[in-house]
């Protein structure tokens, strides 16, 4: 299988190949940026979040009488908190695996996919939504169970089932039949055996990126989603050939 560094080189020639490539690359992505965008002004307006991250500040500015209150806090936040981020990874994963799949057929095609936003949202359509939808709250409330015990376990769920979606889109695509959630994830972990360390790095990687989107205010997401989610179809690639390889 490829390694990271030529992963996230042929992704890039999605990103900077040229200037159509570019305009193609971001118009897939707008959808999800724009989604961040709305979320983190949700987020900031909130006055249980607002109060919340006041608390966490002073805990780590090492106050001891704070960490009792920001406990307390949290338990009365947490049904809050726990909607609200299973709202944002329902629309988030459904935005992005729909420029993510996207990706990965303009790399098996070879060409720039025509009307690039209405592609990025064809999971949005209605016969899709229903299995999409549910698709991604019972993996994101799988990796919420996880990070609750010590998050490491979270950590390796996230990686176990981050295929998932690309599986669920590829039946779509091909007009299969829809197969259900506990399929998917078990066909995602199957795949990602032996994988979840390379696919862990990889994430690693863009912690800079993410860190100047946010220095940037969200300006460099306009480079960085379409990077990622380019990264992570080329990921989906290299793995899919792999296997298939080794099938055969």
């Amino acid at each position: 299988m490829k390694n990271n560094h030529d992963i996230k080189k042929a992704a890039r020639q999605h990103v900077i190949g040229d200037v159509a490539s570019f305009q193609t690359a971001l118009s897939l992505s707008i959808g999800l940026i724009a989604w961040q965008l709305i979320f983190s002004l949700i987020n900031s307006i909130s006055p249980q979040y607002n109060d919340l991250m006041r608390s966490s500040f002073e805990v780590l500015n090492g106050n001891s009488a704070a960490s009792a209150v920001f406990m307390n806090k949290l338990q009365n936040y947490a049904l809050g908190l726990v909607g609200s981020n299973l709202v944002d990874g329902i629309i988030s994963g459904i935005l992005a695996i729909g420029a993510s799949w996207t990706f990965v057929l303009w790399r098996q095609l070879n060409t720039r996919p025509p009307k690039p936003v209405r592609q990025s949202l064809r999971f949005f359509k209605w016969r899709n939504l229903k299995d999409v939808v549910v698709l991604m709250a019972v993996r994101y409330l799988i990796m919420l169970v996880g990070f609750f015990f010590f998050i490491i376990p979270g950590i390796y769920f996230a990686l176990s089932f981050a295929l998932a979606p690309f599986l669920y889109a590829s039946d779509v695509q091909n007009q299969r039949e829809i197969k259900s959630v506990t399929a998917y994830l078990r066909a995602s972990a199957n795949l990602m055996r032996g994988y979840r360390m390379q696919l862990l790095w990889l994430n690693i990687s863009f912690i800079g990126w993410w860190f100047l989107v946010s220095v940037t205010e969200g300006l460099a997401s306009l480079y960085v989603v379409p990077y990622y989610q380019s990264t992570m179809a080329e990921f989906f690639i290299a793995r899919s050939d792999e296997f298939e390889k080794s099938l055969s």
